[in-house]
């Protein structure tokens, strides 16, 4: 694991405690198993159909809402995260749900606890890519332990909502779309509030080319693309109405 990587994690680490009492007051990770789409948008559904005994890897799965909503549906399902307490508190949720859930504690860009061709389809959803360094491994890494022919699933915070100036009235360009970083931040345990604090992370700002750049190199061919909502999310601070929320890359690894 690299500097940035573990930084990272250690952060991570600190903010287990209050990311999981934010779920809990949404309870999403409660809807999604039986709700899919609670959690997965309408395109991601189209895309994965019918997944029942399909075997699914979700990488960074964070507070795991994907993860249950993939068992709510049928699949077999392996999480993967780079802070170990975010799945200890999965795993006494899958408990709870009476869900089967696989918990490997891994980096996703170094996946050698999982074997190659394990998976019918891998998914990474919500805010992975911002805190990995190194994009073309990390999508190297995910296609190697997918199957031939099977599906990698993105789903990622549009980069376009990534330049903008945290709490400014109006949008405020703090970034520009090619500073990928790393951008280095001090900031305290609670990851929706940037506040100051003594927790060193590191973000890295990737481009849509860089994504689907990342996804060809990786050997995959992609299938779909969509670019989906315009609205402001509850934790947006910026008034971003108008852009793009999510962008959404489907592919399917070519056969060997």
């Amino acid at each position: 694991m690299n500097a940035y990587h573990k930084a990272n994690q250690i952060r991570w680490e600190h903010a287990s405690a209050s990311w999981a009492r934010g779920a809990e007051s949404r309870g999403l990770w409660r809807s999604a198993y039986s709700n899919s789409a609670a959690v997965l948008l309408a395109e991601e559904l189209a895309i994965l159909g019918d997944i029942r005994g399909k075997s699914v890897c979700v990488l960074g799965s964070g507070d795991n809402q994907a993860v249950f909503a993939f068992a709510g549906l049928g699949a077999v399902v392996t999480s993967v995260d780079i802070s170990q307490k975010q799945l200890d508190v999965a795993r006494q949720r899958a408990e709870t749900l009476r869900a089967s859930v696989k918990f490997v504690c891994a980096d996703v860009s170094n996946l050698k606890a999982i074997a190659a061709n394990s998976f019918d389809i891998v998914y990474t959803g919500g805010h992975v890519a911002v805190w990995v360094s190194e994009l073309a491994k990390y999508y190297a890494e995910a296609t190697r332990i997918l199957k031939s022919g099977g599906l990698f699933l993105i789903n990622e915070y549009h980069p376009f909502r990534r330049l903008w100036r945290d709490a400014a009235p109006k949008l405020e360009l703090q970034y520009g779309y090619f500073e990928r970083g790393p951008h280095a931040h001090d900031y305290t345990d609670d990851i929706l509030v940037r506040k100051p604090g003594s927790l060193r992370c590191y973000e890295f700002h990737w481009t849509v080319s860089d994504f689907m750049t990342a996804v060809l190199k990786a050997g995959n061919e992609i299938v779909a693309v969509h670019e989906v909502g315009d609205e402001n999310e509850g934790w947006e601070s910026t008034p971003m109405k108008g852009l793009p929320q999510c962008l959404v890359i489907a592919s399917r690894k070519r056969n060997a």
